[in-house]
């Protein structure tokens, strides 16, 4: 019997020390505001990401931080800290026109690799105006190109020239000179990402000179 209450009550701490690991009841309201306050405004990437996953087990209310927790998205420069921020502020509807802008403003960070894909399903969800290139539309939150058009919009803004660097799911591909787009119109394509002319050639060399296309395929 002993035993088992010994157990129990070990049971019973673990559980509070899991819940609540920055002591927050301990502390004044004034105290835990500042707190988290700072360490919203210090952490970025992954270790955001642990601090704001501990607040929801303790069930911290975050609301009252919604406008530094804003500034934070605005500053943004990764997909993870745009992706955890505005999973954050959206279900609060007065956060919207605020989250509309910055996703926006933010496209070329967020629009990319595997998190397309999860940004604009979010976007769909919530109804999020967000103004999305011509060269592909969204069907089943899944991104259908145009590569055509995709090709002659970067060509014309002379980020790429007519025969970039090609890779396919991080394997290099080669192709017949002017042959690109019917290349590209025989893959399964998921997600298009390129290095422009001006940084590729630094780390490609001459095979850059066109600069790189990155293709996701299914």
């Amino acid at each position: 019997m002993r035993l088992l209450l010994f157990f129990f009550s070990f049971t019973i701490i673990l559980s509070c020390k899991t819940n609540d690991p920055f002591n927050l009841q301990r502390m004044s309201e004034a105290e835990r505001y500042n707190f988290i306050s700072s360490n919203l405004k210090i952490n970025n990437g992954v270790n955001l990401g642990n601090f704001i996953f501990h607040l929801q087990e303790s069930k911290i209310e975050l609301r009252p931080f919604d406008q530094l927790l804003i500034n934070k998205l605005k500053k943004a420069q990764y997909p993870y800290d745009i992706n955890i921020l505005t999973n954050l502020l959206v279900d609060n509807k007065e956060n919207k026109s605020n989250i509309e802008w910055i996703l926006n403003s933010k496209i070329k960070i967020w629009d990319t690799g595997n998190w397309s894909e999860k940004f604009w399903s979010l976007i769909n969800e919530y109804n999020l105006d967000i103004k999305k290139p011509d060269y592909f539309i969204i069907e089943n939150f899944s991104k259908k190109y145009n590569v055509s058009a995709f090709i002659k919009t970067k060509i014309e803004n002379n980020e790429l020239g007519n025969d970039p660097l090609l890779m396919v799911n991080w394997n290099i591909v080669n192709y017949e000179e002017g042959k690109l787009i019917e290349t590209l119109n025989h893959l399964d394509i998921k997600q298009i990402d390129y290095t422009p002319k001006d940084k590729s050639v630094s780390l490609y060399g001459k095979r850059g000179i066109d600069g790189l296309l990155h293709i996701i395929a299914n």
